[in-house]
């Protein structure tokens, strides 16, 4: 009974009240209505909602940790340009520089200089994309969006193989793989809707997307370095 009560409480201490029902109700709320009305304006607003709602508990619980506070608002303002227009390619530009300040905040410091240099050549590429028009910018910021998100994977996992008892650094990894899953999910979306797969896919993908997305978010805002003040 002890052990239970102290797991409890660690559990607690990792989400503190009243947020994993605020995030279960976000979360109950965006499935329902992603099967009910998946192109009201109502489940639009709460998805919006449910990622600033993140961006404000990071702010919230680990108030020194500027890199992941500044990462939280850059996927909040990525999120409002793609309700927009889903296929924004400032909202995915805007969330590649979200994956690029999770990069920094994940490598250690010995890693950061090979990070610096990988980003550096990513912006000379699409800044010489937008100059030249050599090839659809959308597939030049996907590919360093998604190699910038498989790396934080593997950045992730690393730091939950060093620390197995770090339970922040198991939420990054999990909360990394499952943005890997939504992200697979709206790359099936988009490809439906250019017609390169069926066009059924489109509506089950973008429900998918979202159902990956939401905890991936939660995880991640979660997994902070900082201990919480």
């Amino acid at each position: 009974m002890q052990e239970v009560k102290s797991k409890i409480k660690a559990l607690e201490k990792l989400f503190p009240k009243p947020w994993p029902a605020i995030w279960a109700w976000f979360y109950l709320a965006i499935v329902v209505l992603g099967l009910a009305t998946p192109t009201s304006d109502l489940i639009t607003f709460i998805k919006l909602a449910s990622i600033f709602l993140c961006l404000f508990y990071v702010v919230q619980l680990f108030k020194t940790d500027y890199l992941l506070q500044l990462a939280m608002l850059l996927t909040s303002i990525a999120d409002i340009l793609l309700a927009l227009n889903n296929i924004a390619i400032s909202g995915i530009i805007t969330f590649f520089l979200a994956q690029i300040v999770h990069l920094f905040r994940l490598s250690p410091k010995k890693d950061r200089l090979p990070s610096l240099i990988f980003v550096v050549v990513a912006v000379l590429v699409i800044i010489s994309d937008i100059i030249w028009d050599y090839t659809p910018l959308l597939y030049v910021v996907c590919t360093f969006y998604a190699i910038t998100l498989v790396i934080n994977i593997t950045l992730s996992w690393r730091w939950f193989k060093t620390a197995p008892k770090a339970p922040r650094a198991f939420l990054a990894f999990l909360g990394f793989l499952l943005f890997l899953c939504c992200d697979s999910c709206t790359a099936i979306s988009y490809l439906s809707l250019t017609k390169v797969f069926p066009h059924f896919l489109y509506a089950p993908a973008n429900f998918f997307a979202w159902l990956f997305y939401y905890p991936s978010q939660v995880l991640v805002s979660n997994s902070s370095k900082h201990t919480t003040t």
